[in-house]
């Protein structure tokens, strides 16, 4: 690490984070945040989340003045023709609530820091629709509560102080959105099947945020033709808060731009200021009685070492594995709900439970079979908590697609917030009035977020 970092100049620290605060009131624009899995919202606290993106959805906001709110996709389960269709669709929502309501706006496309999901057909998807054709696409995938990074355009994953570029990560197999390269050019070049070269890429080095003044790289930013894609490298807040001071400024000029971007960029582009860790006793009252519910869906090697540490906390009668091989059977329905009327049970005499998938991995032949697959089986993690009797303690949800699915289609949620983060990287939500469980703290935790010991930590705090 230090010989990639040791000729770097030191960082800006100038608190761009207050400036930007200012110049966000001052655009007097709604932020949505387009999210493809619901974990990117893991560094912002107060802010709405809507599951839903109508014309009507998007006016109410508008109206409201709401400074920024997030759109949740979850469409890094979907195939890319899906994807792409909601991504058009919301474009030319937010085009018609904006011409109805007389509100600017901007649009964050977030998704994976570890560059798994649809780019950039998502961003092409936005660009179909005509006010967005005059736009520059900015890229920003550091996610630094998660150790990513980017340095001299290579994007890395920093790990007890190792930097490991991504393309040697577990991430880069992902059997939906593998890849090979990681410096970020030539990752767009492949994304991309070649139709933008790596060549045609801008990129804005540690070295020039750093050394130059905000005025030089606004003038930068400005000089970028329409259609192109513009890069920026970052190790910690000070460099980003710093760039999006000066992204911000570019707006103020007129500049059109549509980000793609990871967590960490959302509370520097708003000038959001950190909040402490959320405790125990501001998620569960007093008089709750019943036991706390993990539910572990994501399968990343991170997430299966984390539920293995996490094995030994609980009692044998509290730990259920679900047969994955058992969901393509003719007897499904009946073994989820054999599975839910145990796990109500146990809740209700207080003690906490652990569900989990088992850690055989099947996978179909394309892409599309392997979505239908995981589709299969967030279904079944659905079902169990459609039917639980009793109102758990907590619920985690670990996983992206897990965690969408539970909350949306498990507990019928339409709109809520996130109130803030129990470790970092890890979002709580409040459950609205309209859920299954209205006031339920529901913890969204990442595959790909946090050290082995974390998810039983969490457990821990909450007991």
């Amino acid at each position: 690490m230090s010989k990639i970092l040791e000729k770097l100049p030191v960082e800006d620290a100038t608190d761009y984070r207050s400036q930007n605060k200012i110049l966000f009131q001052q655009l007097n624009k709604t932020s949505i945040v387009i999210d493809d899995d619901p974990t990117g919202n893991q560094t912002v606290y107060n802010v709405p989340l809507l599951t839903t993106w109508d014309v009507n959805a998007l006016i109410t906001e508008f109206k409201k003045e709401t400074p920024i709110f997030f759109l949740l996709t979850n469409s890094r389960s979907l195939t890319v023709q899906k994807s792409s269709e909601i991504y058009n669709e919301i474009a030319k929502n937010i085009t018609e609530a904006s011409k109805q309501t007389g509100r600017d706006f901007s649009v964050i496309s977030r998704s994976d820091s570890t560059l798994r999901g649809h780019f950039p057909s998502e961003i092409n998807a936005i660009k179909q629709e005509s006010s967005f054709q005059n736009s520059i696409t900015v890229f920003i995938p550091v996610m630094f509560e998660g150790g990513r990074v980017t340095v001299n355009n290579i994007h890395y994953l920093l790990e007890n102080e190792n930097l490991i570029p991504v393309n040697e990560t577990p991430f880069a197999q992902d059997h939906s959105f593998g890849y090979s390269k990681a410096n970020l050019k030539e990752w767009i070049e492949e994304k991309s099947s070649g139709k933008v070269k790596a060549c045609e890429v801008f990129s804005i080095s540690i070295e020039e945020i750093r050394n130059l003044n905000v005025t030089i790289l606004v003038e930068k930013i400005l000089n970028i033709h329409f259609g192109k894609i513009l890069i920026f490298n970052a190790l910690n807040y000070d460099d980003l808060d710093k760039v999006a001071n000066v992204l911000l400024l570019a707006e103020k000029r007129g500049k059109q731009i549509i980000y793609r971007t990871s967590s960490s960029f959302v509370p520097s582009y708003i000038g959001l200021n950190p909040k402490s860790l959320l405790s125990a006793s501001q998620l569960i009252g007093n008089d709750c009685k019943t036991g706390g519910l993990t539910i572990v869906g994501s399968y990343v090697p991170k997430s299966s070492s984390q539920l293995k540490k996490a094995l030994d906390y609980f009692k044998n009668e509290a730990v259920f594995e679900i047969d994955v091989e058992a969901l393509f059977n003719k007897n499904s329905i009946e073994y989820l709900e054999n599975l839910a009327t145990k796990i109500s049970e146990v809740l209700e005499i207080g003690e906490d439970v652990l569900v989990f998938t088992s850690r055989k991995l099947i996978t179909g032949k394309t892409i599309v079979e392997n979505l239908n697959i995981g589709e299969i089986v967030s279904n079944a993690l659905v079902q169990i908590v459609r039917k639980l009797k009793v109102k758990p303690k907590y619920l985690i949800a670990k996983g992206g697609i897990t965690s969408h699915d539970l909350a949306i289609k498990g507990l019928d949620m339409k709109r809520s917030k996130v109130i803030g983060q129990i470790l970092p990287g890890i979002p709580v939500w409040e459950m609205g009035i309209e859920t299954k469980f209205p006031d339920l703290s529901y913890i969204v935790f990442p595959g790909n977020v946090g050290d082995e010991k974390s998810l039983l930590t969490i457990i821990q705090k909450l007991t």
